[in-house]
């Protein structure tokens, strides 16, 4: 393990008592850089306790650190491309759902359909069947 990594498999407790969340920094200077931090931010009662997981952003040039903004600012990272595709996925979910409602019901409204169709065909054949025996009844 070199000098600037961390095993985060060590959580920090901060001195609210409670252990550290991981976070990961969305500012300009230190994008996409994980820390260990209070899970409450001060605002609400939390005691603002912060330590950098990754290598330190001190030790980051500013091109880096620049090329590193743009790529979050575009959303270029991984988490964001992950969101985008589920979100695409739901939609297309949603849509397919969509088309399988309308799909059962046509389904269901044909069947409908085929059976008052055959019922009348039944109909049909049953008062073709009534005039054929009255016609032979009549030649007898």
């Amino acid at each position: 393990m070199s000098q600037n990594s961390v095993n985060i498999e060590e959580v920090d407790i901060c001195k609210c008592g409670d252990y550290c969340q991981l976070k990961t920094s969305k500012t300009p200077l230190n994008p996409g850089h994980r820390f260990f931090g209070c899970r409450a931010s001060k605002e609400n009662g939390g005691c603002g306790y912060f330590r950098w997981i990754d290598s330190s952003p001190e030790n980051t040039d500013e091109s880096s650190r620049f090329v590193s903004w743009n790529r979050f600012i575009d959303g270029e990272n991984s988490i964001d491309r992950l969101k985008r595709k589920v979100k695409e996925i739901e939609g297309e979910r949603d849509f397919l759902k969509f088309q399988l409602n309308q799909n059962e019901e046509k389904m269901m409204a044909l069947n409908k359909k085929l059976k008052e169709i055959k019922l009348q065909r039944d109909w049909e054949n049953v008062k073709f069947n009534q005039l054929v025996i009255i016609f032979l009844c009549l030649l007898l």
